[in-house]
């Protein structure tokens, strides 16, 4: 069942929440992806229609970048001890 979003075509849907911009956030800075997540919703072209991501996409998407943020803390807290 297609939610309803507030978007009549893609085109419409502001850069920020489009698919494909927060899936190349997600790579390239992932705390940027999950304030995106927390803020809104993002939206998808699907059969002409426009629809938002659903929970279990949510969820997995930002316990994965949470999971990225972890690591580059250890990361940098390794760092500090070796340098």
């Amino acid at each position: 069942m297609a939610t309803t979003t507030p978007y009549a075509t893609y085109d419409q849907v502001p850069t920020h929440r489009k698919q494909w911009f927060f899936w190349l956030t997600w790579f390239l800075l992932a705390p940027l992806a999950i304030v995106i997540l927390i803020t809104g919703e993002v939206y998808y072209p699907k059969k002409g229609e426009v629809r938002a991501f659903g929970t279990a996409n949510r969820i997995v998407a930002m316990l994965i970048g949470l999971l990225w943020v972890a690591g580059l803390i250890e990361g940098i807290i390794e760092g500090m001890k070796g340098g």
